[in-house]
């Protein structure tokens, strides 16, 4: 007869502390986590970019209006190409090391 102590299982296997109850845990490998920070990142400089623009043009809409041919949409795109243009004139001079 073998004695077994309270805490052991019956199998003689320990569990994990991170594995539940199923005996089952998330496994992803490297190239899916690489796959889900680049979505994080790429989902944060979306919003970091689209946000002022979007937010800028709503409150033009809610208290001046836009003129004849105008909308929010056209102003969003116009707004984000600003944002875009500025950040790569930006990169370029930190690149260069003028602009100090």
């Amino acid at each position: 007869m073998n004695r077994v102590s309270k805490g052991a299982s019956l199998s003689g296997r320990r569990r994990e502390p991170d594995e539940d109850e199923n005996g089952s845990r998330f496994r992803l490998g490297w190239f899916g986590w690489l796959l889900i920070d680049a979505l994080v990142v790429a989902g944060t400089i979306l919003v970091v970019l689209t946000w002022p623009p979007l937010d800028a043009c709503r409150t033009q809409n809610k208290t001046i209006g836009f003129l004849a041919g105008d909308s929010v949409e056209k102003c969003v795109s116009r707004g984000i190409g600003e944002r875009l243009t500025s950040a790569d004139q930006n990169l370029k001079m930190l690149l260069r090391g003028s602009g100090h």
